[in-house]
């Protein structure tokens, strides 16, 4: 069963490279939950634990796709940045990828992702 009210933590998005924004790993029982429609929104499809694979699947949908592009943008901007700063390894790769995905979600569609929990 899915909740959605008490067990729920918005991710904000990261307005500037990743040290400044709120994320966590998730938990066993923690989805995020796609802020995009789908067909059945309720159905697992709606929920995943891993950005790339995600919208990768649901890349055909344009509103999916355009969403990994912001991504690549987002990521290749944060990741340029971050490595005039220092060399960047694969930790810092993975957060940077985690908040340019934040970050896309939030610019397009103007909402935060919602992480829900399993029971």
């Amino acid at each position: 069963m899915w909740q959605n009210k008490s067990n729920t933590r918005d991710f904000t998005g990261a307005t500037q490279p990743v040290e400044q924004s709120n994320e966590k790993k998730l938990a066993p029982n923690e989805y995020y939950k796609c802020p995009l429609p789908h067909t059945h929104p309720r159905h697992e499809q709606a929920f995943f634990k891993n950005f790339d694979t995600h919208f990768n699947t649901f890349k055909s949908r344009d509103d999916h796709f355009s969403l990994l592009k912001l991504h690549e943008e987002t990521a290749w901007e944060f990741r340029r940045s971050e490595s005039e700063k220092h060399n960047l390894k694969e930790e810092d790769l993975r957060r940077i990828s985690l908040g340019a995905w934040l970050e896309a979600i939030r610019k397009q569609t103007g909402q935060t992702i919602k992480v829900i929990v399993r029971k």
